[in-house]
């Protein structure tokens, strides 16, 4: 499964601050022919086409999220509830006990349909969104369920895509296994939560 490049050096582009708000964002202009999306800020709701300083993001990821037009998935039919209990009865399957040991926290599971994205270097969104259903959650992490598999080590999906408030979280895929076609199972650890867009 291909990885995100690695940067031999950054891009010696200072950070962006809003200026509505005058904070600082984790998030820098593009060089050359970069990649770029577009990022609001959390509280002000302003707009910036950019990329993201990526340790920054890590330590600020409530200050930033990105555009709604990246989860757009209204075109899509939507998965039938019949497909998700198929699809997480398969998921649901016993898995060895060396498997079962590495988890630290008890997983819930779940019968919910997100909309999600591939993201590349920059975690810049890529392609078209898509519906992932979601199989289970834990407090590090999620097992997701698609038609085929992903391949990117990144995505961001989004919960509760249709309220005031949705919550954008970056999850890095750490393995896929295929169940009965044309289902793939993928877990993921939760990186980063993305800002939510309600002021505080």
């Amino acid at each position: 499964m291909p990885t995100l490049p690695i940067r031999t050096s950054a891009p010696n582009v200072p950070q962006i601050e809003c200026g509505s708000c005058q904070q600082k964002l984790p998030l820098r202009l593009t060089t050359h022919n970069e990649p770029a999306a577009v990022w609001l800020c959390a509280k002000c709701n302003v707009p910036f086409v950019a990329c993201c300083v990526r340790e920054a993001l890590l330590k600020n990821a409530q200050l930033i999220r990105l555009d709604e037009r990246f989860f757009d998935v209204s075109g899509q039919p939507d998965i039938s509830l019949s497909a998700r209990q198929q699809a997480i009865k398969l998921a649901s399957r016993p898995v060895n006990a060396s498997h079962l040991d590495k988890r630290r926290s008890e997983r819930v599971v779940q019968s919910l349909v997100v909309p999600a994205v591939k993201l590349v270097d920059g975690f810049v969104p890529v392609e078209e969104p898509f519906q992932l259903m979601v199989a289970n959650l834990s407090r590090e992490g999620i097992g997701l369920i698609h038609s085929e598999p992903i391949d990117s080590d990144y995505l961001v999906i989004e919960f509760s895509p249709k309220s005031k408030s949705p919550i954008q979280v970056i999850v890095h895929l750490v393995r896929q296994r295929e169940l009965t076609p044309p289902y793939y199972e993928l877990g993921g650890e939760f990186m980063v939560r993305l800002g939510s867009i309600a002021t505080h």
